[in-house]
Order: structure tokens, then C-alpha cells, then sequence
């Protein structure tokens, strides 16, 4: 708006908060000359008023659309919102639906892997099932025809797959199969046994050795009790002969006939390594054996002998020279069996770890029984 001196004023007065309209006035009208310029300054602010309300309209107006716009854009932004929500509870949805499919097919999935597992257990348990009868029903045959070293590896597998349905004892059948495995493997027993009695009472060792030998491969199969029965069982037989002639209350069994039975012994290896050797498997040390049998038994001989010569009433007392030669005799005789086993005894040990597989040590094995009487050789060195 001019003022009367013809400039307009700073609008930016009028926009200022502390405006005052007098001071304003009498600044314009300063001087009294000054008043013929009313209708101009009137007239100037009336048209800056039009101005402003012109502009205040169009700030309003603008300002309704922008209203109106922000209005739309909330309600939009709402539908969106409200749209988004119902995506995210739809996606939600969709995921428990899919994560119950996933748990079902996991179900399903382990019930398809449990049921596998037990078919290919029930396949495999009947598979070695019919394994088992048929090698039970060729095995049955072999022993009949005394086949026995193809007996020895039939009866290894048919034990394996016994093995294998022991918890399978409950089913008749089963239970039934596993009797009649057990009642052939004793009948197997005995028939080897008998075998070796009749062979060994008919002298037809040199014509039936070849089965022998194999019989005794069915007896590793059976196990460490059916060897054990099977190698006491020739010792004894083996011995019986000296047992009966140099029984220690005969004339043959005395002191005076050591060197004979030393002798026998000898007599027996050489019948062993020429026709029986070839019978026994070497891990059985069926000669070592025989030896120990033989060591036991003579001193249990002499301490007989011994005993009853100390506890003499008849005025003779134990001949101290035979004694000493004796027992010399004696030494001898266990230092050569010493030699003999002392190789295969210490690979026998280094082979088997079990006590009762152990090489017997042959060092004292008899002339332990002269020990207790060594003091009369003393007595008569004192005389």
C-alpha cells in the first residue's frame, strides 16, 4: 500500500504480530498535509485487502484439496493397512495349513521308514530262516553219511544263524528248530566219539584216519567242551594199557621198573607221531596232552610207592641208591619232553590266551613226588 509521501509501506508490518494500526496510520499521515492522500491510501488498502483475501482464498482452497487429498490418502493408507493384514492372516493361514501337511507327511514319512525297517528285518530274519533249515536239513544228511568236513562247515554257519534268533525263542517253531539243532549237534557228539572208540578198539585207524581227521574239525565246530570230551577220552584210552601193567601195587609198577615205563611212553609218542599224529589238528597239542596225562599219573604212582616204602614194617627201609637213580632217571626224562614241547608250547601260548589252552610245563612234572623223601638221601649222608 502507498503511503503519502507515494511509497508503499512493508507489507511484512502488516504481517508482524505486534502490529498497531495507529502507530502505522500516524506514520502515514505524519503532517497535515498528508491528508489529501486518504482516498489513495484507501483505495491502495482496499486493493492490498482484496490481494489478501484473494490470496487467503486460494491458500484455503488449496488447503481443502490438500485436505481432502490427505483424507483419500489416510483412507487409502487404512485399505491398505486393512488389505495387508488380510495377506498376512491369509499368509499365516497358509502356513499353519502347510506346516500341519509337512507334520502329516513327516508322519508319514516315518511311518513309511518304520514300516521299511521292519520289512527288511522281517525279510532278512526269514531269509536266514530258510538258510537255517536248509543248511539244519543238509547238515542232517552229512552226519548220516559221516561227511564231516563238509559236516564242520555247514555246522559253523548253522550255529552262527542259531545265534541270530535267540530272541525268537518264544514262536514254537523257532523254539522247535532250535531242540532239533541242539539234539543233532549232541548226536554229532556222540557219533564222532563212537566212531573213535569202534576205530580204536577194531585197530582200523590207518584205514578210517582221513575221517577221523575230519570228525575232528566237527568237534572244533562244537565247541571247546565236545574237544576237551574228545581228548581225555584218547589219553585215557592211550594210557590205559600202562596204568593196568605198571599199576603201583604190581611187581611192574615198583621203583626198580622206572626205566621200563620211561620206555613204554617213548614207545607210545612214536606210535603217535607215526599213526595218529595225522588225526588231530596241531592247535589241539594232542601229544602234549598225552604227555601231561602220563606225568600225572606216574606221580601219583610214586608217591604211592614212596609212601607205602616209608611206612614199611619189615625191617626195609627205602633203598637210597635206587632212589637217587630214580629220581636222576627222572630228570632226564622230563628234560627231554622239556625239549621236545618247550617250541610248540611257547607258540601255543602266544596262540591261545585262555588257562585252560595253555602248553603244560613239564619241568617237576614227576619228580616233584621225590621231593618230600629227599631227606632220607640226607639221613644216609650223615651215617
Amino acid at each position: 500500500m502507498p503511503q503519502a509521501n507515494g511509497t508503499v509501506p512493508n507489507p511484512s508490518s502488516l504481517d508482524s504480530a505486534e502490529y498497531n494500526p495507529i502507530e502505522h496510520l500516524n506514520a502515514i499521515f505524519s503532517h497535515p498535509s498528508t491528508l489529501s492522500s486518504i482516498s489513495k491510501t484507501s483505495s491502495a488498502l482496499s486493493t492490498h485487502q482484496d490481494e489478501i483475501e484473494r490470496e487467503i482464498s486460494n491458500l484455503v482452497q488449496r488447503q481443502s484439496i490438500s485436505d481432502v487429498q490427505s483424507v483419500q490418502s489416510i483412507q487409502a493408507a487404512k485399505n491398505d493397512l486393512t488389505e495387508l493384514f488380510r495377506k498376512v492372516e491369509d499368509v499365516r493361514a497358509r502356513a499353519l495349513q502347510t506346516e500341519e501337511a509337512i507334520t502329516e507327511m513327516t508322519a508319514d514319512i516315518k511311518r513309511l521308514d518304520n514300516t521299511k525297517r521292519n520289512l527288511t528285518l522281517s525279510m532278512t530274519a526269514l531269509k536266514r530262516l530258510q538258510m537255517l533249515t536248509t543248511a539244519y536239513e543238509q547238515l542232517r544228511g552229512l552226519s548220516s553219511s559221516r561227511q564231516y568236513r563238509d559236516c564242520a562247515q555247514l555246522l559253523q554257519a548253522v550255529i552262527q544263524l542259531m545265534a541270530h534268533f535267540k530272541s525268537y525263542r518264544s514262536i514254537d517253531q523257532i523254539a522247535t528248530l532250535g531242540r532239533n539243532v541242539s539234539d543233532l549237534q549232541r548226536e554229532l557228539l556222540e557219533q564222532i566219539c563212537e566212531d573213535f572208540e569202534v576205530t580204536f578198539a577194531k585197530a582200523e585207524v590207518a584205514q578210517r584216519r582221513g575221517m577221523l581227521a575230519e570228525a575232528c574239525l566237527v568237534m572244533d565246530s562244537l565247541g571247546d567242551n565236545a574237544r576237551s570230551r574228545l581228548i581225555t577220552w584218547y589219553c585215557n584210552t592211550q594210557l590205559r594199557e600202562y596204568r593196568q601193567v605198571f599199576r603201583s601195587t604190581e611187581e611192574a609198577g615198583s621203583l626198580d621198573n622206572i626205566s621200563r615205563r620211561y620206555a613204554w611212553f617213548r614207545r607210545m609218542l612214536k606210535t603217535y607221531d607215526d599213526e595218529h599224529a595225522a588225526m588231530f589238528p596241531a592247535h589241539w597239542r594232542m601229544n602234549e596232552m598225552l604227555a601231561n596225562a602220563f606225568c600225572e599219573g606216574t606221580r601219583e604212582d610214586f608217591r604211592n610207592i614212596l609212601s607205602r616204602s616209608v611206612r614199611r614194617t619189615d625191617g626195609h627201609s627205602l633203598d637210597v641208591d635206587l632212589l637217587l637213580s630214580c629220581l636222576q632217571e627222572t630228570l632226564e626224562f622230563e628234560h627231554t619232553l622239556e625239549r621236545r614241547f618247550s617250541n610248540t608250547s611257547r607258540a601255543s601260548i602266544d596262540t591261545f590266551s585262555s588257562d585252560s589252552e595253555r602248553a603244560p610245563v613239564f619241568s617237576q612234572a614227576i619228580s616233584e613226588a621225590f621231593e618230600p623223601y629227599l631227606s632220607v638221601w640226607v639221613e644216609a649222608q650223615d651215617k
